[in-house]
């Protein structure tokens, strides 16, 4: 018998249950069970249940119990809408694959209607948006938005569920530091008995993604969440859990949404506007199972298809770290065909008059004829010779200070809230004719230059927001500007189907869902330095399913720490991009030659076959920050158990020179050829060894690896 759902066919339903002053809803999905009612006036969560079992004569949770019970958060028009709703029908739309049910209700006292969406993909995870309506006689400011609020969980005897722990009752996981080059720092936090909140993209740094993992230390629960937005977010949590007596009961309240100062959106009469998606759900069980629980929904019903049918390409490219002569450019086409590249794209700078003069020109998307009189088609016609796909570079928001555009139009540039355009010529996307403007020179440089690859940068911050004057009112910029970016490359993408869609900024400063939904993978960080290396990769591996996370390898300095086997057995674990390896003029180590080959080979007809559908189980989820210590270990298995991978780091000082690695992604009625890549050499071993007895694996030195093969017998 099966008992993992995510292994068995998608199943969800929906329950309304009709009385005379209440509604309750009761939506199912996998084993997970979340309810919300309507009762006088006011729409609340009733909780959530991990056993599959709803909570129709006890176990649901009383709006009156706590004092922001309501399953939105909406202020509108100087006020909180908190109450005085009044239900105005549920509805199932049609969907593939999935339940698509909308509620509507209206507000009593404001003119304001609010449908809120919910999406059941089979999966323990929900997708909650809102669609806000408008009906008053003038415009009016929005102030905050949440598609999802409410009590999570209440739990009672919390005290005696906890005995003489000393943790607290919840553990709250996120990526710690927000900066750049730092992305992927997971690490736990106990919430304490108070309110907690955690930002990313306002109040603190870009490079944070809206993501967390929340861990019940006493009940076992664990809920996963994360926004797709690409603006300036929110995640509060605020626990209740008075002590005194033994019966005590503990309450945690939660709400997530796009966070800016506020209005955040001027509504006009009779328009609708509708909120970012947030992605929730709640498993029993291990931090593993919230993760593929993730990376299910994710992989079902969040991420588009991929272009030509295939993910995973292995990329090469050149970029403005080196001098982009012809010379240089062709040598580096050629060593990435030696070593097995399938795509290679150029980088910043072929259209500015130098290499180094790449970042003031961004905005003038013509090539550059002084540097290259041939232009780029005989780049293209090497690469494709080569038997490669073809791709350029664009920091397509942008205006550098150089360009030609910029001094026709200096009216497009952001405005920040003190008026200065000082976010390094970022283009104002609620401007329309901007917008018009991007969208064109995006579409222009695909098919003049005749593209199988584009690859999207993002090199501004603008903090708390654009700041644009409104219907008399100072208007959050956030929102307007990612409806008009999503719009412009869900409208590109349908235009160039078969082309791949790289999306970067400034490493990992926009690897949300609202991005990397439109987009093939993502670059989540300009880090590539071991030790760092493997906590960007763990952490960021957490958050994406891997065959969405770009890392590289021989650029940005990753070659100055750990040998080859290190750097590049992290990227068996994602999706590689391999830099330029040697200068042109110069010939192939042929030992580095050897190991790239063998590397790759494993890569593509090991690794990449299973993939896309495969588990990752982080054995060492958090690691010291900001250079780990001590042991790193990941795994990616089959999802029909039949082949693994696990790679063994030793980080910085190391503390121990053995680990005992007990596998997670086997089948236990298997047996295994175990393939020790270090030396090559290989043992048959039963799964339930492997994963109850362990195997242990010696490393002596900091930043040395081993990786381990396992195929099914």
């Amino acid at each position: 018998m099966n008992h993992n759902p995510s292994e068995n066919s998608a199943w969800s339903d929906v329950i309304v249950t009709e009385g005379t002053d209440f509604r309750t809803v009761s939506y199912r999905t996998a084993m997970t069970v979340y309810e919300e009612s309507w009762h006088n006036g006011r729409f609340s969560s009733a909780g959530w249940n991990g056993a599959g079992a709803v909570n129709f004569y006890a176990g649901r949770l009383s709006p009156n119990d706590h004092a922001t019970p309501h399953a939105f958060w909406l202020e509108i028009g100087g006020q909180l809408l908190a109450s005085d709703w009044e239900w105005d029908g549920f509805a199932e739309l049609p969907a593939s694959n999935e339940r698509h049910t909308v509620i509507t209700v209206k507000h009593t006292v404001q003119p304001v209607t609010v449908r809120v969406h919910t999406k059941l993909d089979g999966t323990p995870v929900l997708t909650r948006w809102l669609e806000v309506t408008y009906t008053g006689a003038s415009p009016v400011a929005l102030s905050a938005i949440y598609p999802w609020s409410g009590v999570l969980q209440k739990v009672v005897r919390w005290q005696s569920h906890l005995g003489g722990r000393k943790t607290g009752l919840y553990s709250l996981g996120y990526f710690d530091n927000a900066d750049w080059g730092n992305e992927g720092d997971f690490q736990w936090h106990d919430l304490p008995a108070a309110g907690y909140r955690v930002d990313g993209r306002y109040r603190r740094g870009r490079q944070r993604h809206p993501w967390f993992v929340l861990r019940n230390n006493a009940m076992g629960e664990h809920f996963i969440g994360q926004l797709a937005w690409s603006g300036g977010y929110s995640f509060e949590f605020d626990l209740d859990a008075p002590g005194g007596t033994t019966n005590a009961a503990a309450q945690l309240f939660f709400r997530g949404g796009p966070a800016a100062p506020a209005p955040q959106r001027v509504i006009a009469p009779g328009e609708t506007v509708t909120s970012p998606e947030l992605h929730l759900g709640m498993v029993f069980g291990g931090f593993d199972a919230a993760v593929h629980a993730m990376h299910d929904h994710v992989r079902r019903s969040v991420i588009l298809p991929q272009p030509r049918g295939r993910g995973g390409w292995v990329e090469s490219a050149i970029g403005p770290e080196l001098d982009m002569t012809p010379v240089a450019i062709n040598h580096a086409i050629d060593a990435a065909a030696d070593f097995g590249a399938e795509v290679f794209f150029i980088d910043a700078s072929w259209y500015a008059p130098a290499t180094n003069k790449w970042y003031p020109a961004v905005g003038d998307w013509e090539v550059n004829r002084q540097r290259f009189p041939d232009g780029l088609a005989p780049f293209r016609d090497r690469i494709h010779s080569k038997g490669m796909l073809w791709g350029l570079w664009m920091e397509a928001e942008r205006l550098g200070d150089d360009s030609r555009i910029v001094k026709e139009h200096p009216e497009w540039l952001a405005v920040a809230y003190d008026g200065q355009t000082r976010f390094a010529g970022q283009i104002d996307l609620t401007i329309p004719a901007a917008a018009q403007w991007m969208e064109a020179q995006i579409c222009r440089v695909i098919e003049e230059n005749q593209l199988d690859f584009f690859r999207l940068d993002y090199n501004t911050n603008p903090g708390a927001g654009l700041r644009t004057v409104r219907d008399g009112f100072v208007e959050n910029g956030y929102w307007r500007y990612y409806e008009t970016l999503y719009a412009i490359f869900d409208r590109v993408r349908a235009r160039f189907p078969n082309v791949i869609l790289e999306n970067c900024a400034s490493g990992g400063g926009r690897t949300d869902l609202g991005m990397v939904r439109r987009f093939s993978h993502t670059w989540v960080t300009d880090w590539q330095i071991a030790p760092r290396s493997f906590a960007i990769t763990n952490g960021m591996t957490m958050a994406l399913p891997p065959e969405y996370v770009d890392r590289l390898l021989f650029g940005q300095y990753g070659h100055t720490a750990a040998d080859f086997d290190f750097q590049a057995r992290q990227l068996l674990f994602v999706r590689p991009t391999i830099g330029v390896a040697h200068p042109a003029g110069s010939e192939w180590n042929p030992h580095l030659l050897q190991r790239m080959q063998h590397w790759l080979s494993l890569y593509k007809n090991f690794v990449r076959p299973f993939m896309a559908t495969g588990r990752i189980y982080h054995h060492t989820p958090a690691v010291p920050a900001p250079d780990p210590q001590g042991w790193g270990v990941l795994e990616l298995a089959a999802h029909d158990h039949s082949r693994a991978i696990c790679g063994l780091f030793q980080l910085s000082t190391p503390a121990a020179p053995e680990y005992r690695l007990r596998l997670r992604g086997l089948d236990r009625s298997k047996r295994y050829r175990v393939t020790f890549d270090n030396t090559g050499q290989s043992a048959e071993m039963d799964a339930v060894t492997l994963m109850h007895d362990g195997v242990t694996i010696r490393l002596e030195g900091a930043l040395t690896s081993e990786l381990l093969i396992f195929e099914a017998i």
